[in-house]
């Protein structure tokens, strides 16, 4: 008896635990037809030509900055300009005191003269050696002079000849010298090489300065304003000469000025690891001064292929990986994405969906690969 009540226990069991999953499967929305649909919104993918946007910030300066330097050291004999001021091409700016130069060039100039006079001397030595050679050996042929007295003749005219080239060389010598010492004192002043701004004093009245020692840092007019920033290796490969660029400075808050990329270096600095990227910025009609702090915004000329699609499409994402659904026909349909970025409020995939796919962007809450659908 007790068998028989145990046995009818198991058989009941069974009973129940195969109904049970009965239900379960046809809970299914796979494979219960019957099963409710959601009702969602949908949005097309559309196709994308994004360009990359590199941000940084640097300082403003003018493209052609030169430090200007005497020549010559000596002592700073007056600064005829200040910081800000604005000069002519060929204007007077800085001059050391002259008199040791001065001194030079005329020993130089003395040099020449004495140079001068060596030669005309070597000449006329050369014209009495040629006249004497010429009555040593008309004598001789007359078998007036001996031999000995016809060498000793050649002898004085060949070095006569020597003493004139010697002398002509030397007095080639003491015209450069006397031209270095000039040059020398036509650079015991600075000029402006063009018209521009005097950036910086570096030296003052009364200083010794050394040869080629900054005194005047100068800016250009001839040139635009750059500015020099530092982008990473990541950006630097999307950027190209030309590329257009937009600017702002804290000056100027509110006002945008537009430029371009006018030079990219060809290595890293090896202290930063960073890239210099040079950005022309178009004149305005405002003042802008060297040390101007900016942020620019470059666009990138080169055009990436993707697909846009709101991110309410979004359900799940893990890194680059992500995924959303597609309303095909009256289903929903799962499909993994490839994301690219993230921009405003578009997500930028590399693959996963087509142009034109349905995507949904409601009600995904409770969907999953197959459950029907009602699009509003």
């Amino acid at each position: 008896m007790k068998s028989y009540i145990i046995l009818f226990s198991l058989f009941i069991l069974s009973v129940l635990t195969f109904q049970s999953c009965s239900d379960t499967k046809a809970s299914s929305p796979d494979s219960n037809p019957s099963t409710p649909p959601r009702t969602v919104k949908v949005m097309p993918a559309q196709s994308s030509q994004y360009r990359e946007a590199v941000k940084a910030s640097g300082q403003l300066a003018l493209a052609e900055e030169a430090r200007l330097s005497f020549k010559t050291g000596g002592v700073i004999r007056k600064i005829h300009v200040r910081e800000g001021q604005r000069v002519r091409a060929g204007q007077l700016l800085a001059e050391i005191e002259t008199d040791e130069i001065s001194a030079r060039a005329q020993q130089a100039e003395l040099g020449k003269a004495q140079g001068a006079i060596s030669v005309e001397n070597a000449r006329l030595a050369l014209q009495l050696a040629e006249r004497d050679y010429r009555n040593a050996k008309g004598l001789y042929t007359d078998s007036v002079a001996t031999l000995e007295q016809l060498e000793n003749a050649e002898v004085q005219l060949d070095n006569a000849r020597n003493q004139l080239k010697l002398a002509e060389r030397a007095q080639s010598i003491q015209a450069q010298q006397e031209d270095v010492a000039n040059y020398n004192l036509r650079h015991a002043k600075i000029l402006a090489p063009a018209d521009g701004t005097i950036l910086k004093k570096m030296a003052e009245p009364n200083e010794v300065t050394n040869p080629g020692t900054p005194v005047l840092l100068f800016g250009s007019h001839s040139k635009a304003f750059v500015l020099r920033v530092s982008v990473t290796d990541k950006d630097v490969v999307h950027l190209n000469l030309g590329d257009p660029a937009t600017v702002v400075f804290d000056a100027y808050p509110g006002r945008t000025f537009s430029g371009s990329i006018r030079e990219i270096a060809g290595m890293a600095d090896p202290y930063t690891g960073t890239f210099e990227v040079e950005v022309e910025v178009k004149p305005e009609a405002v003042a802008l001064r060297s040390g101007f702090i900016g942020r620019v915004s470059i666009q990138s000329s080169e055009a990436t292929p993707l697909i846009s699609i709101p991110t309410d499409a979004l359900k799940v994402a893990d890194g680059q990986a992500g995924i959303v659904f597609t309303a095909v026909g009256n289903q929903a349909r799962q499909q993994k994405v490839d994301i690219y970025k993230l921009q405003g409020d578009q997500l930028l995939l590399r693959s996963g969906v087509n142009a034109g796919d349905q995507v949904i962007t409601s009600g995904l809450g409770f969907l999953q690969d197959g459950t029907p659908i009602i699009i509003e």
